[in-house]
């Protein structure tokens, strides 16, 4: 499925959320369903990266790591563009007045602008790609996790111009998939994905949105050398609205809208 690009603040590879206070942040880990008022929407995880609610607090709030390359006319593709926190409530409309009846989740990968990719053996390795929604009950329920996919497109997403991508299976590497961005073939190209299909957004009952993953640099050759400390990769998740769970992509953009998102982030060669 190709995915309409939206040209405005929205996500970080590590999250989204909205809460009952209508706060809309982004970070990107593994969690477990918890009740409203847990320390951290991963309490039950034993994973080391942890969406505690600081980490989530600091991911809308605080500048970003860096900017995409290639964004320079994008207001969302700067460290010192507003993280994504809109002020927007849950659930929502569009500006014809009607309701925002399913989301999706999705993410993006860049290399660091004002920087060549010195790495040439490094790939980046993504997984626990997921979205939860919070109810009127307290309780924060996954209604996407696995499935994900995507295609390089261009930096400034001109035209929707894209390619499909360096892709790599990982599951016998700890899950996920892995790809190359932003050198060789794919110079000037990021990696955009999303999760397979939508998820139903129950306007009587949901009151929040979290979109999540985790990212880690990795080799591509496992046997060449380590230039991973050399990489400047960076990346953003985030998540969209859409009318339903059918609707295709409309010009006048009434049929889809960004939620909000998080502050761009480093990858690192460990889980994050």
């Amino acid at each position: 499925m190709k995915k309409k690009k939206l040209f405005f603040k929205a996500g970080l590879m590590f999250a989204v959320l909205v809460t009952l206070v209508m706060l809309i942040i982004s970070a990107c880990t593994k969690q477990e369903d918890a009740k409203l008022g847990d320390t951290a929407l991963n309490s039950k995880s034993k994973l080391k990266a942890a969406n505690t609610a600081q980490v989530i607090i600091d991911d809308v709030t605080l500048a970003g790591d860096a900017c995409g390359h290639g964004t320079e006319a994008m207001s969302w593709g700067c460290a010192s563009a507003n993280p994504g926190y809109t002020g927007a409530t849950v659930p929502a409309k569009n500006y014809k007045g009607e309701w925002w009846q399913a989301m999706t989740n999705w993410g993006q990968v860049y290399i660091k602008r004002g920087a060549s990719q010195a790495s040439t053996n490094t790939r980046v390795q993504i997984r626990n790609v997921e979205s939860k929604l919070l109810k009127n009950d307290g309780i924060w329920y996954t209604v996407q996790s696995g499935a994900f996919g995507g295609s390089a497109y261009v930096e400034d997403f001109a035209n929707n111009t894209n390619k499909g991508a360096d892709v790599r299976d990982e599951s016998s590497n700890e899950g996920g998939l892995s790809v190359v961005v932003g050198e060789g073939a794919y110079a000037g190209y990021n990696y955009h994905y999303y999760t397979s299909g939508r998820a139903f957004v129950d306007v009587n009952t949901v009151v929040g949105v979290f979109t999540t993953c985790e990212m880690r640099l990795i080799k591509s050759n496992t046997g060449g050398a380590d230039d991973r400390d050399q990489s400047k990769y960076i990346a953003e998740e985030g998540a969209d609205w859409w009318l339903n769970l059918t609707v295709g992509w409309l010009p006048d953009w009434s049929a889809n809208s960004g939620i909000g998102g998080g502050r761009w982030k480093y990858v690192t060669n460990e889980w994050t």
